[in-house]
């Protein structure tokens, strides 16, 4: 079953979210491809954004198959702190200013409706899943002139927010606070593990490679051929087509779940600082994620550490459950979500939800699902993969690590041997005379890897606050032993 997936593949109970040992509606389990076969609409990536493309798609008459690598939702999905929320940090000061007039107030009523399509999805389908109204509250410690423009805009596009010029919030000594009306959450695992599954689904079926121009799908030994494929793996499995590296990175983030705390935090928690921290409560227990970096390139080995310490200060908690979460990030804070390119028109694709999924998941559904039967949707132009999205800055820093992880670093010999490493670390070291991704456990086992990611050969790091293996390039990562935990590699890494 679901859960016992769950318990079998992570390492460590210490790194599986609330959500995951909380769950207490079973999922069945289901079959993985055993032949050749030919479908109308193949999804890929068994995600909350693929299943509620399915879903809606179903709804809508067509017929359709999910294909999912692993479990469903057990992947990026099961690690969000579940947050659904139109208020997404300074995303529309930023589309203001940057983005054609109207962007904003189309973006955020692209939000709004997908909380609304939510809580009627929900009711209609009685699904017992903590989903709750609440209010959601961004603050500053030090930007008050640019959270007061915030303010403005959110006033003109139509959001019902409140200011607050000195506020305190969760002791936090604010300079600012933004409260919006009408925001929400839910346990993310009990909404998906109670919705019907009216599609074919596919589990333990990895797709290798596709053939768009034929709409070809491969696995190891079988193939799936399409008349329309969508892709949602959180980031495209597609290694060069579409150029999706130049508009897309990857974000890593930490969280912690707390025992019961004494007093209700009553809404939803978000501060302005870069890797900040966001709050919600869940069960009468405090759930504190943040401390943001680019995948594959670790700011600091303390995150726990950090989190551990707020819970403590701010609620005077004990932590329950360490986690993290991976995020595909875009330039200009827009999903992209629609026709994988204009020459292969019956290719969609749904990524880029920049940490706000589970709003960015339904409004993606809802477009997908229109653009496949021929309705308008008011969102394809801001969500268009086609959209102008590129930044040279972003690009030339995007460059320099490429360059440097693909070409450099790896004619860089490793100098240190793997007896060296300690109890808990991992390194790329000289193993046997030959370069290696080694970590060694608790009980001095050395596990050991290929130091290249299997996606375009970038060499890996280790990230020591969640034990794996990183790739600085594009964002795929590994456990201890090369299995893969997110896209977009396709392959786990070479053993020893």
């Amino acid at each position: 079953m679901f859960f016992y997936y769950i318990t079998a593949n992570n390492k460590s109970m210490d790194m599986k979210s609330i959500w995951e040992t909380s769950l207490k509606t079973q999922e069945k389990e289901y079959d993985f491809l055993k032949s050749d076969i030919r479908r109308d609409i193949v999804v890929i990536g068994g995600g909350i954004s693929g299943i509620l493309t399915a879903f809606g798609l179903t709804e809508q008459g067509y017929k359709v198959t999910l294909v999912e690598a692993e479990k469903l939702y057990g992947g990026v999905t099961s690690k969000t702190t579940a947050h659904i929320c139109s208020q997404q940090g300074y995303i529309y000061y930023d589309l203001k200013k940057n983005k054609p007039e109207g962007w904003a107030k189309l973006y955020f009523s692209s939000q709004q409706q997908a909380i609304d399509e939510y809580e009627k999805l929900i009711k209609r389908e009685k699904i017992d899943c903590g989903f709750e109204r609440v209010n959601d509250y961004f603050f500053t410690e030090k930007n008050l002139q640019k959270l007061k423009e915030l303010y403005g805009i959110l006033k003109d596009i139509g959001a019902k927010v409140k200011f607050y010029d000195s506020k305190s919030v969760l002791g936090f000594d604010t300079k600012g606070v933004i409260k919006a009306e009408n925001q929400a959450m839910f346990n993310p695992l009990e909404f998906l593990a109670q919705l019907k599954k009216i599609f074919e689904i596919f589990e333990s079926t990895r797709i290798l490679k596709i053939d768009m121009k034929s709409k070809i799908l491969y696995t190891k030994k079988y193939q799936i051929k399409a008349n329309k494929i969508i892709i949602a793996t959180n980031y495209p499995i597609v290694k060069l087509k579409g150029a999706y590296f130049l508009k897309l990175y990857k974000s890593h983030s930490y969280a912690v779940a707390s025992k019961e705390i004494e007093k209700s935090l009553n809404g939803i928690y978000n501060s302005d600082v870069d890797n900040g921290f966001t709050f919600r409560e869940f069960n009468n227990k405090i759930i504190i994620g943040g401390l943001d970096h680019r995948t594959g390139r670790v700011n600091n080995n303390f995150k726990k550490q950090k989190l551990k310490e707020i819970a403590k200060e701010c609620f005077n908690a004990e932590i329950t459950n360490y986690w993290n979460a991976n995020d595909v990030i875009t330039y200009d804070g827009l999903p992209i979500v629609g026709r994988f390119s204009k020459k292969y028109k019956d290719v969609y694709i749904i990524t880029g939800f920049n940490k706000w999924g589970m709003a960015n998941s339904m409004a993606s559904s809802l477009l997908i699902t229109n653009l496949i039967a021929g309705k308008q949707n008011d969102f394809e132009k801001i969500f268009s993969p086609q959209r102008f999205n590129f930044r040279l800055g972003a690009f030339l820093s995007n460059l320099y690590v490429s360059i440097k992880n693909l070409i450099i670093t790896p004619l860089i010999p490793a100098f240190k041997s793997y007896k060296n490493l300690k109890a808990g670390e991992g390194k790329i070291v000289c193993y046997n005379g030959a370069k290696k991704a080694v970590y060694k456990d608790d009980k001095g086992v050395y596990h050991i890897c290929s130091p290249y990611c299997k996606h375009l050969h970038c060499q890996l790091k280790f990230n020591s606050n969640s034990k794996t293996w990183d790739c600085p390039c594009h964002g795929s990562r590994y456990d201890i032993d090369g299995n893969i935990i997110t896209s977009p590699t396709v392959e786990k890494l070479d053993e020893n």
